[in-house]
């Protein structure tokens, strides 16, 4: 079995492969207060009350946009896994590497981890030209044309970011569900905040979407018509249900890059 983490800014998702298969997935705070033996015994405990027989994890990989984080992970698997963890860099996607995705030699080299797994994952799915929004802690845009050229992407504050932004640099403006309102005009406070950052966030997007998709296609020469939009991260379902934009949504495309990455590596 494989032990595979994705250390993200908010959470650090943990999943349990068989195979292709997850079995087990659990979402956790990321705390760089919390030393490795802290989270060692957290996650012994998920592993026992799921049933899962530890012993039989054969590798562990981590991706993670937290540096402070990484050695107690390391930590984690080494107690876990019995052995040492493979830590995924960017410089894993240089030209001519293994991946079937690369950077082009324009791209910048600080391209998160988690990005790349996702630029991985995606390749797996459509093998062309696609961009993955992932919805996290940042809502990110990764463009990846029909070569396998990751070509680069954009970087806004996520919807949990922008609601909680509202809330602690205001004096009376409360933390609100991010939940699609009845109509665009608020008539309460709440479905004010609501209508702002869900509805405004579905047009922040599609219209970046359409920019993206415009801008790497002149890059490429691909067509825009055969691009396909990958939606993923904890929040992407706040937007599923009121957009057309997504060809395919899958909150675990980080962890299946994980696992696809791990294959290869």
């Amino acid at each position: 079995m494989l032990f595979a983490v994705d250390i993200g800014n908010t959470n650090v998702v943990i999943a349990v492969f068989d195979g292709d298969k997850i079995i087990q997935q659990w979402r956790v705070s990321s705390d760089d207060k919390r030393t490795g033996d802290e989270y060692t015994s957290m996650i012994l405990t998920l592993c026992r009350d799921a049933g899962i027989d530890t012993s039989l994890f054969h590798k562990g990989i981590i991706s993670s946009v937290v540096p402070a984080l990484i050695g107690p992970f390391v930590i984690v698997c080494q107690r876990i896994v019995k052995k040492h963890p493979y830590v995924i860099k960017t410089n894993l996607a240089s030209e001519g590497s293994i991946l079937p995705v690369h950077l082009s030699q324009y791209s910048s080299r600080e391209l998160g981890t988690d990005l790349l797994c996702n630029a991985v994952a995606a390749w797996n799915v459509f093998k062309c030209a696609n961009i993955v929004a992932d919805f996290g802690t940042a809502l990110t845009l990764t463009a990846t044309d029909s070569t396998g050229t990751i070509l680069g992407g954009t970087i806004s504050p996520g919807l949990g970011t922008a609601v909680k932004a509202l809330a602690m640099n205001t004096a009376q403006l409360p933390f609100v569900p991010l939940e699609a309102p009845r109509k665009v005009i608020g008539a309460t406070t709440k479905e004010a905040i609501q209508s702002g950052i869900v509805l405004g966030y579905k047009g922040l997007v599609e219209s970046l979407v359409n920019k993206v998709r415009e801008n790497m296609c002149e890059m490429s020469g691909d067509n825009p018509s055969e691009v396909k939009i990958i939606a993923t991260g904890g929040l992407n379902s706040v937007l599923k249900p009121i957009t057309e934009c997504f060809t395919l949504v899958d909150k675990d495309l980080t962890v299946k890059g994980l696992k696809l990455i791990s294959d290869l590596v």
